[in-house]
């Protein structure tokens, strides 16, 4: 969604910079200028008639000013002309290199057309498989359509062993660094079985000791019976994975097959296991497997061989087919300040792309970081670090993890997610990769567009947060159990605000929840969430019908404010899990112990947690409007205080527009008593760097 907002113009010596809201103070004084050029040589000057070659050697121009005392008032300008510039190493800049609030550091793209850090190699060289071996491995009907090319004639040197984790994973929830292969800018999939979907598990066979709510066994050795004769084929496969949700349906991982016992039909997966153990009847598929190779975007690595093998999704003549081979971070920030990048493309790693530690006010304008691994930005510590209208997409894990500020003195990071549009996430690890995964106190998510995310579109822990103005749609596209919006399990995570947003056609047409009713929400409470305003937020097709979840799931908290609200098309506007009061006394009791948290500093700051173990399941719901939804409330306790709501049953109420949007109309909203909501400033604005069609000028 794409609607004008204000911005203010910020006036640099050499070159003017719209910054949108307030996001960038305006710069006054002298800059200087350094030049980076695609086929400059750092022998050169750094002039633009003579640039560098590299950002490491613009950088100790910078350093070497301050060293001088040359550095200006206005501070420096790293010009980076467009053009391609290959990744080998991280680029790492720490305290020495920070500007001032007057005088930053911007390394910014200079000039017409994309300036592009890539850590791929290209692929050029594909010819037909004649190796006998491997033809009697290829499944029959693929033998005359897969391609091979040799790494050593694209200059691949070294190999990234396979490894991947998951969230459950003995191997641990982070990134596990992965090559991939992309083809036109599209990632291609691992050669896997079934094409699409997943099959189930049969019996498990190690020892059935583990005992979960729903009182299936299940056990903690990785060993279970296959019903499908297809896994006898992977007897041989030299590296075959499995991926799956082996316990529950909202934790995943992949596993390695030690091997497989064609006699007893048996797959035997080797160690670290699942960390919740495994179940029958859960869902996964196989891949990494060549003799699964036999649909059109399907690739294998042969690791011994130094080979990619292609089934081309397209004619290969004029096409871009890039392997991604650098297992590092293409940026580390470590303590500087005052750091600015503006208008840079990074794509194809095959690990985390930009990581940001401490310091104080650096920031990501009009940037894209796509087709990386592991996550696209992940920000630690520091204070009011700012991610302005970028493009954040094809991530094998999250888009942006970040945590600022300081639960225990509830000192704020001032940390801004603001008009970024991030998309298709959740490629490797699918759960708990959201769109933006925030931490700690007093930071802002506003202005954004989330989309096509297998996980949350934000997972949001701590303090003082306020979520406000975004979009998100197709997101808790695989996982269970989930919401658009995740929280879990302190109550003393408070005065977190979520004030218009909208939240609609969630989920895929699968169904994995319990009894298949779906398990997803527009915002989801979980666990002794408290003291949470949700206000003058929208809610479309958030739930289908049945289902366990409404817009809203409150699972066990208290003291949420859920005001002013519009529930369409629903199966429950707001749905509850009441935790009744044993549980919650024996829940809470430790909570304001907690080393994490400051007792004295919270009960000051948040009175209410000094009756934290009176009046469980207390929260209040005033005003909202459901329209078309199956149920209002879903299992709402009796300690529910509700008043001022409109149901409405009415199709000529919101109906949806052609876009699949609701078809707002001021006239109704006013009626209604929803004028509140700022409707057409949800979602991205244009501003300098994003343009009103919502593209970058830097795509």
């Amino acid at each position: 969604m794409f609607r004008f907002q204000t911005a203010l113009i910020c006036l640099f010596a050499v070159s003017s910079l719209h910054v949108a809201r307030g996001e960038n103070p305006a710069t006054q004084g002298a800059q200087a200028t350094v030049f980076v050029s695609a086929d400059g040589d750092d022998a050169n000057a750094g002039t633009a008639e003579s640039p560098f070659r590299s950002l490491e050697r613009a950088r100790d121009a910078v350093r070497d000013m301050k060293q001088r005392g040359a550095f200006p008032t206005g501070g420096v300008v790293i010009a980076i002309r467009p053009g391609e510039y290959p990744v080998r190493q991280t680029f790492k800049l720490n305290a020495e290199d920070s500007g001032t609030e007057a005088a930053p550091i911007v390394y910014r793209a200079d000039g017409a057309g994309s300036v592009r850090f890539t850590g791929a190699a290209r692929l050029k060289q594909f010819t037909p498989v004649t190796d006998a071996t491997v033809l009697e491995r290829l499944p029959e009907p693929a033998r005359g359509h897969v391609v091979e090319a040799n790494l050593a004639e694209a200059g691949v040197t070294e190999v990234i062993p396979f490894e991947l984790g998951g969230f459950a994973s003995g191997r641990g929830a982070t990134t596990h660094p992965a090559m991939e292969l992309f083809v036109d800018g599209a990632p291609m999939t691992l050669a896997r079985w079934p094409n699409s979907g997943f099959v189930e598990t049969g019996e498990i066979t190690g020892p059935q000791t583990l005992k979960s709510w729903d009182n299936k066994p299940g056990s903690p050795e990785g060993r279970f019976k296959y019903g499908d004769d297809r896994a006898a084929r992977w007897a041989n496969e030299r590296d075959a994975w499995l991926y799956g949700y082996w316990y529950w349906n909202w934790a995943d991982s992949y596993e390695k097959i030690e091997r497989i016992d064609t006699n007893n039909r048996e797959v035997v997966l080797a160690q670290p296991w699942h960390r919740y153990g495994y179940k029958q009847g859960m869902r996964y598929y196989a891949l990494n497997l060549l003799s699964e190779l036999d649909a059109p975007g399907e690739w294998y690595l042969d690791r011994e061989r130094r080979k990619v093998f292609l089934y081309p999704p397209k004619d290969l003549a004029n096409s871009l087919v890039e392997l991604s081979t650098v297992s590092l971070p293409f940026v580390e920030v470590d303590g500087a300040s005052h750091v600015r990048f503006e208008g840079i493309v990074w794509e194809c790693g095959a690990a985390d792309g930009i990581v940001i530690k401490g310091g104080d006010d650096v920031r990501l304008a009009g940037c894209t970081v796509r087709k990386m691994a592991g996550n696209g930005i992940t920000v630690t510590g520091g204070h009011a670090h700012t991610i302005l209208s970028c493009d954040i997409h094809s991530m094998g894990r999250a888009g942006i993890v970040m945590a600022g500020g300081d639960r225990k003195t509830l000192t704020r990071g001032d940390h801004v997610v603001a008009n970024c549009h991030i998309h298709h996430l959740s490629r490797i690890d699918h759960t708990y990769t959201p769109g933006v995964w925030l931490d700690g106190v007093g930071n802002r998510i506003r202005h954004n567009l989330f989309h096509d995310i297998a996980s949350s579109a934000m997972r949001i822990e701590g303090n003082d947060h306020l979520i406000e103005l975004n979009e998100a749609h197709h997101v808790v596209l695989e996982s269970d159990d989930q919401g658009a919006v995740d929280m879990f399990g302190d109550p003393t995570y408070r005065g977190n605000k979520f004030l218009y947003n909208y939240w609609h056609h969630l989920g895929s047409d699968e169904q994995h929840g319990d009894n298949d009713r779906p398990q997803r929400a527009g915002i989801r409470l979980d666990d002794a969430i408290c003291g949470v305003e949700i206000r003058g937020n929208i809610f479309q097709k958030c739930c289908t019908v049945p289902t366990h979840f409404g817009g809203v799931q409150i699972h066990g908290g208290k003291e949420n404010l859920v005001v002013g609200n519009l529930f369409v098309d629903c199966g429950a506007a707001v749905s509850f899990s009441p935790w009744g009061e044993d549980r919650w006394q024996k829940f809470v009791a430790p909570a304001l112990d907690a080393p994490e948290i400051d007792e004295a500093l919270y009960l000051a700051r948040y009175p209410s947690l000094a009756q934290l173990v009176d009046n469980h399941d207390a929260n209040t719901l005033r005003d909202n409007v459901a329209i078309r939804c199956n149920e209002l409330y879903l299992r709402a306790p009796k300690e529910l205080d509700s008043s001022g709501t409109k149901e409405l049953p009415n199709d000529a109420e919101f109906p949806e527009g052609a876009d699949g949007r609701i078809a707002w109309s001021p006239a109704d909203a006013n009626r209604l008593g929803l004028a509140e909501i700022p409707f057409d400033k949800i979602g991205n604005y244009p501003d300098p760097w994003r343009a009103s069609d919502g593209k970058l000028a830097s795509p």
